[in-house]
């Protein structure tokens, strides 16, 4: 789809609710440049399919393998160890053979896997919400709003793509809809907005057009003079940041490629381009297909080789825009799925999973945590973050309290929406 008929516009820009009062700019966001991508694996992946496999080695119980490739076929780039791809399906090989070696051989040395986390659920409401927010309990906001909540003035502070974004209305979320309303929203004057040979076709002349956008001003003015709340006065500045903010979305459009990929791939594109127009500060990219009740090793490789793909597309935007100590990238699940196969050669949910990091800040070729050839957590020291039969297993919990500290969320949001877990040394 051509770059000004947006293949994943936007449905339009709200406003901050709750934001405290004191708030101030971190050192995180667009003022410092630095940004955040989270990328949800919706429906819970197989970690043992890709970041942590296990192979055909019986179990002990008689319920397994955990997977159906060999164990001896498991394949390593640097310090990481991945699944072999495309031994674990039946069918043969086809031209996306080798994209698992593609992707670790280009990103081991950048990517930070931690394995053997507890997410304490195999529901997916509750498993979203917890590894996307570092709690179980409802109300609290996803990471990529706290990033995003001292930027309230920005017009698309935190872009979503589905998943789990509930921000507690600290922070408006940009939702991606239909083709062609981002382009209705940068050029508000234009007859035709989603063809861009016709752009310049006006509604009303430019003159003309100059007096609605002044009254339109001076109405919101008056709005913002007759509340008297300090909350409420802070909305309709965000609302009049918004309603000024055309010539910024025409930006955001330069920065896009001529062809809009679909997917990941373009969830990834317009999250970076709006990075480097200076309108966004964090975006949620969303990827499904994981949910594989059945015929696990047919289903499970091909979603898991989209995000991948979408990933390195990710990157490559980064690299393109120069951003690459700018952006950083978690990647995550609702949870994982069980080590052994249900009797329609599925697997069914697991609560134990695992993140992968990369991007800016983020030292790679690393591999935090562990699980046991059952695919059960081991415990760790918190001190060493080795295996440590006195430890404790690693939460989404001890996941956001390390997150939340490395990308210096601010003290106000952090006691608004209190973590309650020792600090764990992850991500440093």
């Amino acid at each position: 789809m051509k770059r000004r008929t947006l293949l994943k516009a936007l449905t339009g820009i709200g406003m901050a609710g709750v934001l405290p009062m004191s708030l101030t700019r971190p050192a995180f966001g667009a003022t410092a440049e630095r940004f955040l991508v989270t990328i949800s694996a919706t429906g819970g992946w197989d970690p043992t399919a890709l970041i942590d496999p296990k192979g055909n080695t019986p179990r002990a119980d008689g319920l397994g393998p955990v997977n159906n490739y060999s164990a001896s076929a498991i394949k390593s780039a640097g310090n990481l160890s991945y699944a072999p791809y495309p031994s674990m399906i039946e069918e043969p090989a086809t031209e996306s053979t080798g994209h698992f070696d593609t992707f670790f051989n280009k990103h081991a040395d950048r990517l930070l896997v931690i394995n053997g986390i507890d997410t304490q659920t195999n529901g997916h409401d509750s498993g979203r919400r917890f590894m996307w927010s570092g709690k179980l309990e409802e109300g609290y906001p996803t990471i990529a709003a706290l990033a995003a909540a001292p930027f309230p003035d920005q017009p698309m502070a935190f872009i979503s793509n589905g998943g789990y974004d509930f921000t507690a209305s600290i922070v408006a979320p940009v939702r991606t809809a239909s083709p062609g309303t981002f382009n209705q929203l940068a050029f508000p004057n234009s007859m035709f907005p989603t063809d861009p040979d016709l752009l310049d076709l006006e509604l009303v002349g430019q003159s003309s057009y100059s007096l609605v956008q002044q009254a339109r001003e001076e109405r919101l003015v008056r709005q913002r003079m007759a509340e008297t709340l300090p909350k409420r006065q802070k909305q309709m500045e965000q609302l009049q940041t918004v309603k000024n903010s055309d010539v910024e979305l025409q930006s955001l459009l330069d920065f896009l490629p001529n062809e809009v990929s679909s997917g990941l791939a373009g969830q990834a594109e317009v999250a970076i381009a709006a990075f480097a127009s200076g309108l966004a500060v964090s975006a949620n990219l969303n990827a499904s297909g994981f949910d594989t009740h059945g015929d696990h090793d047919q289903d499970h490789t091909p979603s898991l080789t989209a995000l991948l793909e979408g990933i390195d597309q990710l990157w490559e935007q980064i690299e393109l825009r120069g951003m690459q100590d700018k952006v950083t990238i978690l990647i995550g699940s609702d949870f994982g799925r069980t080590p052994f196969y249900n009797e329609g050669d599925g697997k069914d949910h697991w609560n134990i999973t695992s993140i992968m990091a990369m991007g800016a800040g983020i030292t790679g070729n690393r591999i935090i945590g562990a699980t046991n050839e059952n695919f059960e957590a081991l415990k760790l020291n918190t001190s060493t973050l080795q295996p440590d039969d006195n430890g404790i297993i690693i939460t989404p919990q001890h996941v956001h309290r390390s997150l939340r500290d490395f990308l210096g969320v601010q003290d106000d949001l952090d006691k608004l929406f209190p973590i309650g877990v020792e600090k764990l040394d992850l991500f440093l």
